[in-house]
């Protein structure tokens, strides 16, 4: 009786997170590949890096659903339910972003202007310093509900802050960008189009790590 009423303090959805935040940070290399293969123009190369996305936002897809759909009835958590799957959701949502981006680009071929080229690779890193950034997070966060120490959670919000600042940072970069490609003189209106919403595509990474990054700090709130 006394093994199996402490079982209800042994589960920890940490291991799924972390293993799911794994496939986010393995994600990112593979995402600047199939974007430098696209602005080479070299579809081979784009679809091979895009199928890999595919398939680890499957797994993530995996992770998230075995960590929601066998989470124990009557488990004690330490912290509140509710606040665990929305921030399952939005970690998922940082993996489906990726997807987006390189199935947007995949709908179309278009040439990006030499003048912008520069600026749309810096949104991509900064979207990339994002999705690398979410790992040190849960693992901090996982720390931090072994411990209930003062000086891990700290580090939590440190992480939290960083990850906010690189969505800052990308969100000025994008609104630069979305200025000069409404301001670019395009032959078809199409063109534009697809990367005007190529550019909120990959603002969408940050924007949900972001939210992420929140979520995570209302669950160590006290």
């Amino acid at each position: 009786m006394r093994t199996a009423f402490l079982k209800l303090f042994r589960q920890s959805p940490f291991p799924a997170l972390i293993k799911h935040a794994d496939v986010i940070r393995e994600v990112a290399p593979v995402f600047r590949l199939a974007f430098l293969a696209y602005l080479d123009g070299d579809m081979d190369d784009f679809e091979k890096y895009h199928n890999q996305v595919i398939v680890s936002e499957s797994q993530g897809d995996s992770i998230k659903r075995n960590l929601r759909g066998h989470l124990p009835r009557g488990v004690l958590l330490p912290m509140d339910k509710f606040q665990l799957f929305a921030y399952i959701r939005e970690q998922d949502k940082v993996l489906d972003s990726v997807q987006d981006v390189l199935h947007w680009l995949s709908y179309k071929i278009t040439h990006v202007p030499d003048e912008l080229v520069d600026d749309l690779l810096l949104l991509v890193d900064r979207s990339i310093y994002s999705l690398k950034a979410i790992h040190p997070m849960v693992s901090a966060a996982e720390s931090y509900f072994d411990s209930f120490s003062e000086e891990t959670r700290v580090t939590v919000k440190e992480t939290i802050t960083q990850i906010r600042e690189y969505e800052f940072q990308s969100d000025q970069v994008e609104r630069k960008l979305l200025s000069d490609l409404f301001a670019y003189p395009f032959k078809d209106a199409l063109s534009a189009f697809h990367l005007i919403r190529l550019v909120e595509h990959i603002g969408n990474i940050s924007n949900h790590a972001e939210n992420a990054a929140d979520m995570m700090r209302a669950m160590i709130a006290r």
